[in-house]
Order: C-alpha cells, then sequence, then structure tokens
C-alpha cells in the first residue's frame, strides 16, 4: 500500500493540458503538459507517463524485450509504426516555410540565429535596428540553464506531434490512419546518451548519419521505403550568418577548397545542409566524428557524468558559472564536474572543427542538438531523484546586468521566472513556462524517462537512484582516490566564438603541434562560446567559468600516481593514507595550450590585454565507498559529495601555458 502512494505525486503547475491542433494558426505557441490521471487528492499517476526512449530502442525495434522473451508481432510492428511517423512528422517539421512559427528554422531560430524574437516575445520596445538593444532568451552559464531547455524540447517535440496529425488525415488506409492518430499525442523524443556503453564502443548510431533512412513499416497508404534523413542534418531554407568577405575560402560555396573561419560563427547559405566535423568539400566527416565520440565518451563525458553525480548542489551542477563572489571563497564543491560543462564537451564533441553544433549561435540547427539535450534533460531528472530537496534557491538571483529580449538589465532571477520564449497557455499570450512548473518531468511535464520510471514503480530512495546511476557511469578505470584539475575564471568570449583548453603533464614545450596520443595528454576542456557582436546580451557579458578535468588515469600512466592496492598501508591511494605530497613541483608540470575549433594555438595574453590568466588549482580527492552510498542523507545543506583531502594551487612556473608570457599568479 504504501509503495503505491509513492507513484501518484502532487502536480502543481500553471501548464495547460490541451494540445494545440495543426491547422490551429490562431493560437501562439506553446508547450503543455501531457494529461495524465489524477486522483481525488489532485495528484497524478506518474507510471502512466509516456517514456522517452534511448534512441537505440526507439530507431531500432527488435523482436526481443527486456527479458528475454518474444515481442508479438502486433507489438513490434506497433514500434515500427510509431518510429516511422516519427521521422515522417520531424521531416514534415523541417519542410515547414521558415516564417511559420511552428517550423524547425524558427524553432531552432531561439537558440541564437537569426537573432530575432520567436513568435513576437519581446517586451513591446524591441528594435531590431538598436545596436546596443539587449537580446536574446539565452540562459548558458545560468542556474536556470537546465529548466529553460527542457520546454525548449518540449516545444519541438509538440510541433512534431502537431505535425504527425496532419499526417495522419493524408492516409488512404483506414486502419493506419486511426493508428496513426493513436499514436500521435503518444510521440516522445528520444534522448542520445553519448556517455553509455554503446557510444563508448560504437560511435553514433548510424541513424544520424545516413543519408536516406528506411522506412520500416510496411505501409499501405503510400508505396515510400526511404525518406531523405531528417536526423542527419537539416537544409538551412535562408542565409544563416554573415558571409565572409575577406576570402572566398570562408564561404561553404567555396568548396571543394572551404576553410573553416578561425574566428566567429561560420555562415550557411540557402540550400546548404548543417555538418559535423566539416572537411574542404564542406561535408560532413562521420568516421572522424565516431573516432571522436568514443574517444571522449571514455574519458571525459563518462567521468564528468560520474563526477557530477556527487554532489547534491542545485548551483554547482546546474551551470559553469564563476565568479570571485561565489567560488573565491574557498568553497570545495567548484572541483566537481557542471551539467553544463559536460554538456559543453559533447557540442565540440559532435560538432568537432566547423560543425554547427560546435558554435551556440547556429548549433540548434544541426538536428542532433535535441537529441543531446534530450538526454540532458534525462541526466537533470535522474539528478533531481536523487537529490529531491535540492533546487533553484528562493533568494533572487541577479543573472543577466545586460537583459534579454523580456528582462530588463540587472533584472533578479528565480524559480518563478518566466521562461521566455515558452508559453504554457493556448489563451494567454503573455504567460510563460516557470522552472517550477517544469521541476518534476513525469508529474508536472507528463513525461517519463526508463530510469525514473523503474524507480517510481520500485519506491527506490534517493540513494538507491544514485547508487544506480553510479553504477551505470561509472568509468572503465575508476580510482577511489583521483586527482582532479580546476581551472577557473576561463573569460568565454576571449577568442571571438569556441575555443579549447588542453592539458599536458609533464611536456613543458607543449603546444598546438603537439600529438594528443602521447601519454603526457590529459585531455581537453570545451569552452561552448559563442563569438562577439552577437545579439545575445547575456553572452555580451565578460562572463567566466569553471572547468574541471580528472588527471588520475593519465599521472598514473605517467607513474604520478599508483593505482588502487588492497591492504597496502604504505600506498598513497590506501584509505588509511593522508593526501599525498603534491606531485607537480618542477616547473612546467603542467601545461596549457589554448587551441580554436580547428587545432590552430591561440594566444590568451593577447586575446585579453590585461590578462590574469586562469586560476588553476589540484584537488586530492576520497571518492564515495560503494558500501556506505545507501547511508547517505540526501538533504539541500548536506553535502554528501566526495570528502576534498588536499587542494592546491597551481601557479607559473610549474603551470605554463602555451604562447602567452608566464605571470607569478
Amino acid at each position: 500500500m504504501a509503495t503505491q502512494k509513492s507513484l501518484f505525486l502532487h502536480a502543481n503547475t500553471s501548464l495547460g493540458t490541451t494540445s494545440v491542433e495543426p491547422n490551429d494558426y490562431e493560437t501562439h505557441s506553446l508547450v503543455y503538459r501531457y494529461p495524465l490521471p489524477v486522483d481525488d487528492s489532485g495528484a497524478v499517476d506518474v507510471t502512466t507517463a509516456v517514456v522517452r526512449e534511448n534512441v537505440l530502442d526507439f530507431f531500432y525495434p527488435h523482436m526481443l524485450m527486456s527479458g528475454g522473451e518474444q515481442m508479438t508481432d502486433e507489438a513490434l510492428n506497433k514500434m515500427k509504426m510509431r518510429r516511422d511517423v516519427f521521422l515522417l512528422a520531424f521531416a514534415d517539421v523541417q519542410a515547414l516555410d521558415a516564417n511559420d512559427r511552428w517550423s524547425f528554422y524558427q524553432i531552432a531560430g531561439i537558440h541564437g540565429l537569426p537573432h530575432a524574437p520567436f513568435d513576437g516575445v519581446d517586451n513591446g520596445d524591441w528594435d531590431p535596428r538598436n545596436p546596443d538593444w539587449w537580446g536574446g532568451y539565452c540562459q548558458h552559464g545560468s542556474p536556470l540553464f537546465p529548466t529553460w531547455h527542457r520546454p525548449y524540447v518540449m516545444l519541438l517535440e509538440q510541433s512534431i506531434i502537431r505535425q504527425a496529425k496532419q499526417f495522419a488525415t493524408t492516409l488512404s488506409d483506414a486502419d493506419e490512419k486511426a493508428a496513426v492518430q493513436d499514436i500521435a499525442d503518444d510521440l516522445r523524443f528520444p534522448y542520445l546518451d553519448w556517455a553509455n556503453q554503446s557510444s563508448r564502443v560504437l560511435g553514433l548510431p548510424e541513424v544520424f548519419t545516413i543519408t536516406d533512412v528506411p522506412l520500416l513499416y510496411p505501409w499501405k497508404s503510400f508505396s515510400a521505403t526511404s525518406i531523405p534523413n531528417p536526423l542527419k542534418s537539416f537544409v538551412m531554407p535562408v542565409n544563416v550568418g554573415k558571409p565572409f568577405s575577406s576570402s572566398d575560402v570562408y564561404n561553404p560555396t567555396a568548396k571543394p577548397n572551404y576553410v573553416v573561419p578561425s574566428q566567429g560563427t561560420p555562415y550557411t547559405p540557402e540550400g546548404y545542409a548543417t555538418v559535423r566535423h566539416v572537411n574542404a568539400s564542406y561535408q560532413s566527416q562521420n568516421d572522424k566524428l565516431n573516432v571522436t565520440l568514443m574517444r571522449n565518451a571514455n574519458t571525459t563525458l563518462v567521468e564528468g557524468v560520474h563526477a557530477m553525480f556527487q554532489h547534491n548542489q542545485w548551483l554547482p551542477f546546474s551551470n559553469h558559472f564563476w565568479s570571485e563572489e561565489t567560488h573565491g571563497d574557498g568553497s570545495q564543491y567548484g572541483h566537481y564536474a557542471s551539467l553544463e560543462l559536460v554538456h559543453d564537451f559533447v557540442h565540440g564533441t559532435l560538432g568537432g572543427s566547423g560543425g554547427h553544433m560546435a558554435y551556440p549561435e547556429v548549433a540548434a540547427f544541426d538536428p542532433i542538438f535535441f537529441f543531446h539535450h534530450c538526454n540532458v534533460d534525462r541526466l537533470v531528472a535522474l539528478w533531481q531523484y536523487c537529490y529531491p530537496n535540492s533546487w533553484i534557491p528562493a533568494k533572487p538571483l541577479q543573472l543577466n546586468s545586460e537583459g534579454t529580449y523580456t528582462d530588463e538589465p540587472d533584472s533578479q532571477a528565480n524559480a518563478k521566472t518566466p521562461l521566455t520564449p515558452f508559453r504554457s497557455s493556448a489563451q494567454n499570450a503573455n504567460i510563460f513556462v516557470t522552472s517550477n512548473d517544469v521541476r518534476l518531468v513525469d508529474a508536472q511535464c507528463g513525461y517519463s524517462y526508463p530510469e525514473v520510471l523503474l524507480a517510481r514503480k520500485e519506491g527506490w530512495t534517493p540513494a538507491q537512484m544514485l547508487d544506480y546511476v553510479l553504477k551505470l557511469y561509472e568509468p572503465p578505470e575508476n580510482f577511489i582516490h583521483r586527482w582532479v584539475l580546476m581551472i577557473e575564471r576561463i573569460v568565454k568570449r576571449a577568442f571571438n566564438g569556441p575555443f579549447r583548453i588542453r592539458v599536458f603533464i609533464g611536456k613543458p614545450d607543449a603546444d598546438s603541434t603537439t600529438s594528443l596520443s602521447i601519454p603526457n595528454f590529459a585531455g581537453e576542456i570545451q569552452v561552448f562560446a559563442r563569438s562577439t557582436g552577437v545579439r545575445c546580451a547575456n553572452c555580451e557579458q565578460k562572463q567566466c567559468m569553471r572547468a574541471s578535468l580528472d588527471l588520475t588515469k593519465t599521472m598514473v600512466r605517467l607513474g604520478l600516481a599508483t593505482t588502487p592496492l588492497a591492504n597496502a598501508r604504505d600506498d598513497p591511494f590506501s584509505s588509511d593514507a593522508a593526501a599525498p605530497r603534491n606531485p607537480f613541483t618542477i616547473p612546467g608540470s603542467l601545461r596549457l595550450v589554448f587551441v580554436d575549433m580547428q587545432g590552430r594555438q591561440l594566444d590568451p595574453s593577447t586575446a585579453l590585454g590585461s590578462w590574469q590568466g586562469p586560476k588553476v588549482s589540484l584537488y586530492y580527492e576520497k571518492g564515495v565507498p560503494r558500501e556506505q552510498i545507501n547511508e547517505f542523507m540526501v538533504d539541500d545543506d548536506v553535502n554528501v559529495s566526495p570528502q576534498t583531502l588536499q587542494k592546491i594551487e597551481v601557479s607559473y612556473p610549474q603551470l605554463s601555458i602555451a604562447g602567452a608570457a608566464q605571470r607569478s599568479s
């Protein structure tokens, strides 16, 4: 009986429950809560929420069920039809006129270019001719980063549902028409888990890279057996960005001599498709993409996900923002990976050199953006189950000194801040979704994820979910004691676009030409930054960020640290040993190399003028013992993170930065 009560959660949200019909263009765009059964007390049965599935399960339906038993032909055919309907509807969304607010172009444009209010959502005074006007809806580097992107995916999901209903009306077979109409409302975005075992071994699923995608259901209403793949790319209906007039080689029309510009946002002409890891012929390099994803999934991504689940505070978990006021007080949580930091690294991994995903201004035009963010949303939902009491602080936060399309400069924000431009009412265009509206994906939004649904049904405690997630994303070589490098005071807008920071150990002469295959290479940090002069007020600020990188495996490889040995008291990694000495005392022990997205070396001192350099620290941690994990008390003000045994400030001469004049601090 107690378990049954846990299946019902109170829903406190202003989101409506009436979907917009495909032909209703009088109503403004909105996201809505998928209706779930409600009991007499006003609580909803969360186990009835439709699950957002892994892309492997969604796009590759198979006859075997999780228990090994065979699926019925009827059930398998329904899965095939649902898959086909999603692909067909997504293709239809992409084919909508660029001026249609439900089109992929319009929805993707919310994230950056073309720098215009979506569906008229501004404060009424926006002037596109005023270059000083604040604009954009960006919440990057903000505690609202996870919650803003939640209705964003829901909005595109809603557009796909609309087009699925429209597609049903075109079918000549009555049974197929009825089946598609029944399926449409239950369509949900699948998530791309870029840190799971499949990504580590196989890379990106083929469904994201093939030119034409086959239809699996034996349709009677039409004869087509495949369609142009809407997951591979999106063809721009208009010119996006500005052409580089200095040389034709920086414009895609110069193929096969195209060169990715070293700065700024790449230009994409009308009729050209989005790309990933672009070559001189302006085509995606899928092999290069897969090699990069497999390498990063096995190291930075899986370690980042594992690390960010080991602390319970919303502010450091949710975003990568850094300031002297918030992080310069000796607080220890800074060395854990944040959700946004891992998210940033995925953008660089999938986009690569010149790919749209690597540039915030155009990232959302690549369809894979939304599958990536669906997984980000899933990780947020899992983390929230682990730490149900942790939330956006009630105290107002000053997030944006420059303002946005809808918020004036120096405005305050918290969990009640409207997440513009995402409306929540079909009747009132001035009511917008808030973070409180979408705090719980199942009880408040009406969809779920496999692990969340399983946990609800089984009645898992937060600690049990935490145990499950840490095992799911345990790095291939997981050390209970770890060395973590923390880099703070990274100016995001330093180089007029995204860039990377490569980290080398014991290689004081490393530069942009140094091989990444040598044992001294510890990894790199992706800075997902917009170019200068964009119409995004949040990004125009000289905002700083923090980033972390686990050095343990590299140090073990170089003999600077030892692997855990059972019952070896003289081992510095044993449970009863004191923290070891600083291993980086030799000049040049740590080397940072700033490079652009093409791997060309950048000079940070030139870019920043009176540059102080990043603030670099080395942390020695004692991890979470598996046998103690269920003893955690998960609460707002109790930090259950791994214990920091030692924090070491690293500066010149132990730390050196390629291409920059060295300073004493």
